[in-house]
């Protein structure tokens, strides 16, 4: 009897003290972990640190200027960069894009940023840097539908012409040059053509245009363009005057 006390004694003894060995342990674990995690909100590594985009308008870049940008946003934290060159209205640079200076000048941008630790992209947007331009056709080129409307007498027979609906306005169209304007305006396929009883009366989806991001200017200072589109839950439903009956 006494020997089995004592083992049961011993045996809570080495359970008691496994418990205060892991106890310690766990709380020396949870203390590296606190630990790192503060060490690396104060200095994330680099696969964390924040991305901006990159602009050089119109050909305005310079090595002093490429240094200057890259190293200002090494003591920032930035961590990578999406290099886009653009044309929104500044004045035009010495450096024409794709030219031998400006790959020389792009090159010399990847150099230093690999030199800082900076990850850098080159954006592909088109017109942005380099996938849209004068070299790309029409038929290869970004496309959207367009329609128009035309009401005729369907008791007698007739042949017309249907109008060729005009392409919608992008929103920078002062960078088309003249070649470009002309041929954005003379491509055109036709998709279908849909007949169908003209209804009592006509009603539109207000703001099309925009929820179907034809065209939505990027900046909400701009008049008319609102700060988000809403979405709402239950949308009105159309009068019956302006339903086609099934039967038609």
């Amino acid at each position: 009897m006494n020997v089995l006390k004592r083992n049961t004694l011993f045996g809570a003894a080495a359970i008691a003290l496994s418990v205060i060995l892991l106890s310690g342990f766990d709380k020396e674990v949870r203390n590296d972990q606190l630990n790192n995690i503060r060490a690396n909100f104060a200095n994330p590594p680099a696969t964390s640190r924040p991305g901006v985009y990159w602009y050089f308008m119109d050909g305005n870049l310079s090595r002093q200027g490429i240094t200057d940008d890259l190293e200002a946003m090494k003591k920032a934290g930035i961590g990578n960069v999406v290099f886009l060159e653009v044309n929104v209205g500044v004045p035009r640079g010495k450096v024409d894009f794709l030219s031998e200076e400006w790959q020389e000048l792009f090159t010399y941008a990847v150099r230093e940023s690999e030199r800082l630790g900076i990850t850098i992209t080159l954006g592909v947007g088109p017109g942005w840097a380099g996938s849209g331009g004068p070299w790309v056709q029409g038929k290869l080129s970004m496309q959207h539908l367009v329609s128009s409307v035309t009401v005729v007498d369907g008791a007698a027979k007739s042949k017309i012409i249907l109008p060729v609906p005009d392409p919608k306005k992008p929103y920078f169209d002062f960078a088309f040059t003249p070649e470009l304007e002309k041929r954005w305006k003379e491509f055109y396929e036709d998709v279908a053509v849909l007949a169908f009883p003209e209804p009592a009366k006509s009603e539109k989806i207000t703001g099309v245009d925009d929820k179907a991001l034809y065209y939505r200017a990027p900046y909400t200072s701009t008049p008319n363009v609102s700060a988000y589109i809403p979405s709402l839950a239950v949308y009105p439903e159309a009068s019956a005057e302006a339903i086609i009956p099934k039967e038609n």
